[in-house]
């Protein structure tokens, strides 16, 4: 098959991995009420849970983008799949806090890689070509995840035990791999050293010189997904203390991703013909701060959740784009490794704060009140984003002109 036709074949791939992480992530949010039970766990270890699926993400997330870069994404990937199906196996198995504990954490070193590998095979196909809309398309996988776990597992778990939604999920992860050793290639016209790889000097010394600007993006990154897990993980028990059964409370919280899955697309191709990648992220975190702080004032839910889902769809999309335009091709790896190690950092202190805030007040309102803050960081980190891009492009028009104006001097 031709290379122009084969990536979209390499996109359905990215996508199962992406949804091998979404489910991985969060197949416990809506059983995590069973568990608490079942476990006898205090809030703030139900929300370690989350934070030690991120805890990899945070420490390794840098050294497998230079491992994927210098690799190739073939092998991590592979090694990457089965360590999340190890993971979850432990998982499903659990019967203590530290059993359970351990197989977040290593699902989680497997899914995080997967979430940079995928990004980075998809970033190398599309390079240049459509890679908003491509990016787009490829993070509906996470909303697809997240409203399968939301609109399923939580009666799942009530009807079979909260081990049948995560045997599911192992079984996935054990289809995905396979796909993946049968599908996946290296994309075309890929400059050598990335295909052969470097040394690890070279490697390491790259990451102090990636650009502010992915360091920025990843701040973006890292705010956003502090406040949508640590909200995910415990909406659906705000939502039965509320007085709703699990089944509804599970739904009212996959209207956290209905935005995205409709939407995404649309806004990975809006980034493709107006570049504004960061007035999305800003907006995004805008409205998202907005919704948040009405989940807590309202008596009626739908209203508020149908706004954040808006905003939820603004953010990705712009964000895996951004870092896959302006990264050279040997670095795509890193870029996406700082998104997600930084995105880790943001996992691992949200939920647990957010639970920690739980058990002090004994209320979900001042929780929802913190996260609320950490969605308005965002478009706060976004304007940042946005003039430093201004002054970069200033510059380079600025060294232009006055190269322009240096030849007509010479002729």
């Amino acid at each position: 098959m031709p290379a122009n036709k084969y990536r979209w074949v390499i996109l359905i791939l990215s996508y199962l991995c992406m949804l091998v992480f979404a489910l991985t992530l969060q197949s416990l949010p809506p059983i995590l009420t069973l568990v608490i039970k079942d476990l006898r766990l205090p809030y703030a270890e139900a929300g370690s849970l989350m934070s030690l699926f991120a805890l990899p993400a945070m420490l390794l997330s840098i050294p497998a983008g230079l491992l994927a870069d210098r690799f190739g994404p073939f092998r991590i990937g592979i090694l990457s799949l089965i360590l999340a199906v190890i993971g979850m196996s432990v998982i499903v198995v659990s019967g203590t806090f530290l059993y359970i504990s351990s197989g977040r954490v290593i699902a989680g070193i497997g899914a995080v890689i997967i979430s940079i590998v995928s990004a980075q095979t998809l970033s190398q196909w599309f390079r240049g070509r459509e890679a908003g809309t491509a990016m787009g398309i490829w993070n509906t996988a996470m909303p697809v995840g997240t409203i399968i776990c939301f609109t399923s597992f939580g009666k799942l778990g009530e009807s079979f035990g909260w081990r049948m939604p995560i045997s599911i999920v192992v079984i996935m992860g054990i289809v995905v791999l396979a796909s993946f050793l049968l599908l996946y290639r290296n994309a075309p016209n890929l400059p050598q050293k990335v295909q052969a790889g470097e040394g690890w000097a070279r490697l390491l010394s790259k990451v102090p010189k990636v650009g502010a600007h992915i360091w920025l993006t990843g701040l973006c990154w890292m705010w956003f997904n502090a406040a949508i897990i640590s909200f995910s993980t415990f909406a659906p028990d705000f939502f039965i203390s509320k007085g709703y059964n699990i089944g509804f409370a599970g739904f009212l919280v996959s209207l956290l991703m209905w935005g995205s899955l409709g939407f995404s697309p649309v806004i990975g191709r809006l980034v493709d013909k107006v570049y504004n990648n960061d007035i999305f992220i800003g907006g995004g975190g805008l409205i998202l701060s907005i919704a948040i702080y009405l989940v807590v004032t309202s008596t009626d839910y739908l209203f508020p959740m149908a706004v954040m889902s808006v905003a939820v769809a603004l953010v990705p999309a712009p964000v895996f784009s951004f870092v896959s335009r302006v990264s050279e091709p040997e670095n795509v790896g890193l870029g996406f490794g700082i998104l997600s190690s930084l995105s880790g950092v943001g996992m691992s202190f949200g939920p647990y704060l957010a639970g920690a805030i739980r058990d002090k007040t004994s209320s979900y309102e001042m929780s929802f009140y913190f996260l609320s803050i950490l969605a308005l960081l965002v478009a706060t980190t976004a304007f940042t984003l946005r003039i430093m891009t201004r002054r970069i492009a200033q510059d380079r028009d600025q060294r232009a002109h006055s190269l322009r104006e240096d030849l007509s001097i010479e002729s």
